[in-house]
């Protein structure tokens, strides 16, 4: 009797082991399964909790799963709310305004809409700078290219507080600033700027050149003579004005191209007009710091004759403010610039004539601005005119470049005059 009483309970020990095996099993598939301490209930995350990758997870605050199983903040980044680096607003939602929930898309999206894969563009908060002003994903650009504090919120604005401007990275007041005087880069020489205007003496340059550009290379003594000209004032970026109404088109394009080719740094702003009333204004040199009249070969000589008187007085208040006149003439077309330049007060022509493409043509002003560095006498290229002067070479009129003749200087086809 005894030995059947043992028997059956040696089974019924056996059977109770196989049930707390089973058991300890089942506890340890589910541990193994999340296995954050105090987090698992019946086989579940607990509350609070969310499994991610068989593991439970406080995704309020871990680093790893930061409002989501598939968001991971940047090394070193603390979560806060389910936010990376916490809420903007100090909140614990984890939204920029409370109306996004969680401050993430399901799946880990950011604010932003970019995905939160830890290797995203999002600095961590203050968001103060241009690349996140006031938000993740907001960045400034120009005009308003600054983030602003306006109160305690950071906002995009302007680079620069009225009635300061932005010129080359720095803010600067246009009245007062000689190197900025009236406009970005406008340099003046006395380095007394007033009202936005260069004081102290300033004179203006009138350049009038016998070469129309229609040939001639960049690296040419030719060319040397133009780029010598425009780039007379030292304003940078250099404001030029290019006159091209009746001009002949690839003329004008090799122009511009010698003169990009020579600028060395210097930020060309060509402004093409086509209109008369163009330069007809009394406030040129406010906008402009080179006006380039091109060879106007299309217009007759009457027509050039009136546009030109109709310049005169604008164009002489534009040199006396200091600003470069340089007129093209060429033996194209109509031939009635002699008939624009007298009339518009620039030099006083009788006429112009053509002389044969290789006509030697030598620097007799070296020390003029204008014939600086002129590799001298050098060959005209096609339509080249000499310039017949009813203005003598002496005192404000220098004759810089003539026309070489049985080995001595006869015609000008370069005058340089300056206007005090």
């Amino acid at each position: 009797m005894m030995g059947g009483r043992t028997a059956a309970m040696m089974v019924n020990v056996r059977t109770r082991l196989v049930a707390v095996a089973l058991a300890s099993v089942s506890v340890l598939v589910t541990v193994q399964g999340c296995r954050s301490e105090n987090s698992v209930v019946d086989g579940s995350c607990a509350e609070g909790y969310s499994e991610c990758g068989r593991r439970c997870v406080d995704t309020s605050s871990d680093p790893e799963h930061c409002g989501g199983c598939s968001v991971r903040c940047t090394p070193g980044e603390a979560c806060i709310g389910g936010v990376c680096g916490g809420a903007i607003d100090g909140s614990l939602d984890g939204s920029v305004d409370g109306s996004l929930d969680g401050g993430l898309l399901e799946g880990g999206g950011d604010v932003d809409g970019s995905l939160g894969d830890g290797g995203d563009a999002c600095p961590p908060p203050p968001y103060v700078t241009a690349a996140a002003c006031g938000a993740c994903g907001i960045v400034c650009t120009a005009p308003n290219s600054r983030c602003v504090d306006q109160g305690g919120t950071f906002v995009c604005g302007p680079p620069c507080a009225a009635p300061l401007v932005e010129c080359n990275g720095a803010c600067v007041d246009l009245e007062n600033d000689p190197v900025n005087c009236g406009a970005c880069g406008k340099f003046c020489p006395s380095n007394i700027c007033v009202a936005g205007v260069c004081q102290g003496s300033t004179p203006g340059d009138i350049v009038v050149i016998g070469h129309d550009y229609s040939t001639g290379a960049a690296a040419s003594s030719q060319a040397k003579v133009l780029t010598n000209a425009v780039f007379i004032p030292r304003s940078n970026p250099l404001r030029i004005l290019s006159y091209e109404q009746f001009a002949d088109a690839a003329a004008v394009a090799n122009v511009k191209g010698i003169l990009q080719s020579a600028a060395s740094g210097r930020t060309l702003a060509v402004s093409v007009a086509t209109n008369p009333a163009a330069l007809q204004s009394a406030t040129l040199s406010q906008s402009y710091d080179v006006v380039i009249i091109h060879d106007q070969q299309g217009g007759a000589p009457t027509t050039l004759a009136t546009m030109g008187a109709g310049w005169a007085p604008a164009l002489e208040t534009f040199a006396k403010a200091g600003g470069v006149i340089v007129t093209l003439d060429g033996a194209g077309g109509q031939g009635g610039m002699p008939s624009l330049l007298t009339s518009a007060n620039l030099l006083a022509l009788a006429s112009h004539q053509s002389i044969p493409a290789g006509s030697l043509i030598g620097i007799v002003a070296p020390s003029d601005s204008v014939g600086s560095l002129v590799i001298g006498p050098y060959g005209a290229y096609n339509r080249t005119v000499t310039l017949q002067p009813n203005e003598p070479n002496g005192g404000n009129v220098t004759y810089v470049a003539r026309h070489i003749v049985a080995g001595n200087p006869a015609d000008p086809v370069v005058v340089h005059k300056v206007v005090p």
